[in-house]
């Protein structure tokens, strides 16, 4: 199955925009990058847990099914059974970061 990835140019972008989203995030930590505002802003929009609890979590929000969520972990290889859940349940907009934490840091250190 294809996901819908995102690079480091556009996650970048709607941290420092603090665009409206859910940030699923599998373990990994962003506040070594990102400070005041946009740590707030991550704080405010990540949920984390188990497949099970993180889909409770965005449930519970009563989002519509075409609100974005983004789902990052490490080296994008632990992502796909959280994406298959949050898609079986109607959502429609799930992106992961390409390549996960380890991804971006490549892609940053290339610009």
């Amino acid at each position: 199955m294809d996901y819908n990835e995102i690079g480091y140019f556009q996650f970048n972008n709607l941290i420092h925009g603090r665009v409206p989203m859910v940030l699923v995030n599998l373990g990994v930590d962003l506040k070594t990058w990102y400070k005041s505002v946009e740590a707030m802003h991550i704080d405010n929009v990540t949920v984390t847990g188990s497949t099970e609890e993180i889909l409770q979590k965005i449930q519970s929000r009563k989002l519509p099914p075409h609100y974005p969520i983004m789902v990052i972990d490490e080296n994008g290889t632990t992502y796909k059974s959280v994406i298959e859940a949050i898609e079986a349940a109607g959502f429609m907009n799930v992106y992961t970061v390409k390549g996960g934490f380890v991804g971006l840091q490549n892609e940053r250190a290339q610009q």
